[in-house]
């Protein structure tokens, strides 16, 4: 959400762009299994929040990281939705939370993403823009492609989402003054429009059948821990928040052989997704004698 940087909301990059809904892998693909769709937080972006190796380091490998693994390991589409959310009003701009929901929903309908089963894998701020395009397009419901966004989504991933904010938000106004975004307005600890959206996500969960899975940092940013075990808890019925050895920008970027959120996000994919149709063995031929028969006969034997 605040990362330790402070380079991190220039984004000195050539990726500093990167907005709007992207293609990772297998998106394309029309037999895919389903959609998982990437979300960074506040001051994050679409693809170096989730990247393990800095984009300046001598040996960075920019499609090495744990996206393109799971678009290897699950016959998925992968996707990152990138927008701007910048802590400081010097270093950026930043939309409200309502309206970058809209904006988000809004993407997901014109790539068509509905069609498909579908997962969000969110960090911090992410997982609030995530419920609130949710609580949008219930409200539009009556919008196809809406209502198909809404119907098709059967899980979220939470990585140290503040569900009820964050007195960090504070600390860094107290610091920046007026110089402060919206965002970190919106993200302040037991705000109201934090509060209303948790309770509406906590009565409609059950009712919209999405699957949730917590994560939450366990080591301090910069001296502070960003976001508390409390604050992570959605307060979903059987849903038990997990610990992970990781601040809260690492607990978004697992490394090659660091397997506790990827191998936990992997599996609750796989979860939330329908299984992949079982094949006959090629060698069984009483299946390919009956299938022949079948495509070939005669309709009108049928009669």
């Amino acid at each position: 959400m605040f990362g330790h940087k402070p380079s991190a909301d220039s984004q000195t990059n050539e990726e500093s762009s990167m907005t709007g809904l992207i293609k990772i892998s297998e998106c394309d693909n029309s037999s895919r299994r389903g959609d998982v769709v990437f979300v960074h937080g506040l001051a994050g972006h679409a693809w170096n929040t989730w990247h393990w190796q800095n984009p300046k380091d001598r040996d960075y490998q920019k499609d090495n990281f744990w996206l393109t693994w799971l678009g290897k390991d699950l016959d998925v589409g992968i996707w990152t939705f990138g927008y701007s959310a910048a802590r400081f009003r010097t270093s950026g701009s930043a939309m409200p939370l309502f309206d970058q929901a809209s904006n988000f929903l809004d993407d997901l309908e014109n790539f068509g993403i509905g069609e498909r089963p579908v997962v969000f894998v969110t960090h911090s701020m992410g997982g609030l823009l995530v419920k609130k395009m949710l609580n949008a397009a219930k409200a539009f419901s009556r919008n196809e492609s809406k209502e198909a966004v809404l119907k098709s989504t059967q899980g979220i991933v939470f990585l140290s989402t503040p569900h009820l904010g964050s007195d960090v938000a504070q600390w860094v106004k107290s610091l920046a003054g007026f110089l402060t975004t919206v965002n970190v307005e919106e993200l302040k600890a037991h705000a109201p429009q934090l509060r209303d959206l948790d309770e509406w996500y906590r009565q409609n969960v059950d009712e919209l059948r999405i699957k949730t899975k917590v994560y939450y940092e366990t080591k301090p940013t910069s001296g502070v821990l960003i976001v508390n075990e409390s604050s992570a808890n959605p307060g979903i019925k059987d849903v038990k928040p997990i610990a992970v050895e990781a601040d809260h920008d690492s607990i978004a970027k697992p490394k090659l052989g660091d397997t506790k959120v990827y191998l936990g996000v992997k599996q609750f994919i796989k979860q939330c997704l329908p299984s992949p149709k079982s094949l006959a063995p090629a060698d069984n031929p009483v299946f390919l004698t009956q299938t022949i028969t079948e495509k070939t006969v005669n309709p009108h034997q049928l009669l």
